[in-house]
């Protein structure tokens, strides 16, 4: 029960954070999908049947090994009623992705990632990462009927989220090795340190391109700033990831 409020509270704290911007029904279900999405990364470890036949069981409408993948089931049932249908589409595809991505990781720990295979550490990370889903969750229906003015940036947005990699350091302290830098440097025979050099530059490059997009969409703009601010915001606050040990603070709206 501990364990299930922990999830909760982060969740509703990722969503208030991250998307502030959205309606209180929007935030409720950005919430609720978070904190589950929390506990099938949990229970990759205790009930790994229910994730490996999550798919199947959605496919054929049958009920799931678990009453939270019933609750998340019935979320991406009601995606089309919140978000654009290329939206909801990218949410309800996304999910089904991210959860074959974590059964994926939960079953490989033993794997070698082959040099050269440079292309498959972020093939996983985009699924796993969920990050279509969490992209698509900025743009609710309600703001603009479809998604034609966001859906060229929608890969640099990806992209934002896969070097926005901040639970590295959590990670590094605890000596997993199993995450998207280690295996970029297995994949590209070189360092995590360069990996996380180079991982920053491409962010950064990232955001810029996004911004340049935007162009004179200034809500655009101020949506996706509100975005990135409110996810580096979430992260350094919440001390699971540990960066206040870097010395890392949020001061008002800079970080």
């Amino acid at each position: 029960m501990v364990v299930i409020e922990k999830f909760v509270d982060c969740a509703c704290d990722f969503a208030e954070t991250a998307y502030g911007h959205i309606s209180p029904e929007h935030l409720h279900y950005v919430a609720l999908y978070t904190a589950i999405i929390l506990y099938i990364d949990d229970l990759g470890g205790t009930h790994l049947d229910a994730i490996q036949q999550f798919v199947a069981r959605f496919t054929r409408g049958d009920k799931q090994l678990s009453p939270a993948l019933d609750t998340l089931v019935d979320l991406l049932r009601g995606a089309h009623q919140l978000w654009t249908q290329v939206g909801a589409e990218a949410i309800i595809a996304g999910t089904l992705d991210a959860v074959t991505a974590m059964y994926i990781e939960c079953t490989t720990h033993e794997m070698e990632i082959k040099p050269d295979a440079t292309w498959f550490p972020y093939y996983l990370r985009t699924r796993s990462g969920i990050c279509p889903p969490y992209i698509h969750f900025i743009f609710m229906k309600s703001w603009r009927a479809t998604s034609d003015s966001y859906l060229q940036m929608m890969p640099y947005m990806e992209r934002w989220v896969v070097g926005a990699n901040l639970s590295f350091h959590k990670e590094q302290l605890a000596g997993e090795t199993k995450n998207y830098i280690h295996m970029r440097a297995c994949a590209e025979q070189t360092t995590p340190n360069n990996v996380l050099r180079d991982l920053c530059d491409e962010t950064l490059h990232s955001d810029r391109h996004i911004l340049t997009l935007a162009g004179r969409d200034n809500e655009l703009v101020e949506l996706w700033q509100k975005y990135v601010q409110g996810t580096l915001e979430f992260h350094v606050n919440t001390r699971r990831y540990r960066l206040h040990e870097l010395g890392l603070t949020t001061k008002g709206q800079e970080l």
